[in-house]
């Protein structure tokens, strides 16, 4: 559905025994978010929110900081328990023994040599290999590096889709804007800001052709018929949106497509007649070069495809036109 941009004027006396009077002096409480809300949900073209991409940005260097700390902390962890002097003792949990070199006895089999204190007879190695029996400040650790992980991914992933989504148009940032202005007071000021950043707002919307968005704001916004031709379909909402013009998505794409058959046959027939009527190969170049470039200006406004693939499909139309040109040459 397809609203307009200058015509939204709220009349809020949907309210049950309220009068335009009460309205006006406290929008705040008989409008607010209820109306403002179901004026968003009326069109997709009503509809922008921030993306907050540098607060988005600020967190994730946030916890990419707070990680790298981490894994900091689990190399110098890893690295200490690989020493030749750091034993273990006891169990549940193992106390944690760093020999000096003096007290080494035998080179590598962890046996106290003569100074030992008696408490440490039990000495052992720390087992790097296992999960399952780990050093509970390492396994601690590393339970807090897969939390810290989960929430640095959910929040990249969640914003790497954000970024994505294109920005918002400014009909939609106009349209809400409108919606403030012919409703003042019922939304805070210091909350209607968020419509002052374009360049970080997103809708979501579909995107539409230079000659789709010409149709809705020059043809459908003007014209006394085609909306009566191309009304939206009511919506299950009880409030009434004074003079807010609404259209069928559903119909206008139905015309779209009927004009743009109408135009394809008519540049696939015409040049065709003209051609063999013309006798100059001059001109019949001229009138191939011309509607090539028709051809070409009508699929950059009247379509969303790539560059390449307008330039594909032109190129294509060209190949008809020049065999067609080539058939009527060796028929005469």
């Amino acid at each position: 559905m397809t609203g307009s941009v200058d015509t939204i004027i709220m009349n809020a006396s949907n309210v049950s025994g309220l009068s335009a009077l009460d309205i006006a002096e406290r929008p705040w409480k008989y409008q607010g978010y209820k109306d403002f809300s179901s004026f968003i949900t009326k069109d997709p073209d009503f509809f922008a929110v921030r993306r907050f991409g540098r607060l988005h940005i600020r967190a994730l260097l946030t916890l990419q900081d707070h990680l790298s700390e981490l894994e900091e902390r689990l190399d110098e962890i890893d690295e200490h328990y690989s020493r030749k002097a750091t034993k273990i003792t006891g169990g549940n949990p193992p106390t944690i023994v760093n020999l000096p070199v003096q007290r080494m006895g035998s080179a590598g089999n962890g046996t106290p040599g003569p100074d030992s204190s008696p408490d440490l007879t039990d000495l052992r190695d720390i087992n790097n290999g296992t999960i399952r029996d780990d050093i509970p400040e390492r396994a601690e650790l590393i339970s807090k590096i897969a939390s810290k992980l989960a929430e640095y991914d959910k929040l990249l992933l969640s914003y790497i889709t954000l970024k994505d989504i294109p920005t918002a148009p400014k009909r939609n940032a106009n349209n809400i804007k409108a919606w403030f202005s012919a409703n003042l007071g019922a939304i805070m000021e210091e909350e209607t800001r968020f419509i002052q950043h374009q360049s970080d707002l997103i809708s979501g919307h579909i995107p539409k052709s230079a000659l789709r968005r010409y149709f809705e704001h020059c043809v459908l916004f003007w014209s006394s018929t085609l909306p009566r031709a191309l009304p939206k379909p009511p919506t299950s909402s009880t409030d009434e949106h004074g003079e807010m013009s609404l259209f069928s998505d559903q119909g206008i794409d139905s015309l779209g497509s009927v004009a743009v058959l109408v135009a394809a046959l008519f540049m696939l027939i015409a040049p065709l007649w003209i051609l063999h009527a013309l006798t100059s190969i001059r001109l019949k170049l001229a009138v191939i070069t011309s509607f090539v470039v028709v051809c070409l200006m009508f699929l950059s406004l009247a379509t969303l495809g790539r560059p390449f693939e307008r330039l594909a499909a032109t190129a294509g139309y060209a190949a008809v036109l020049v065999v067609f040109l080539q058939v009527g040459d060796i028929s005469q």
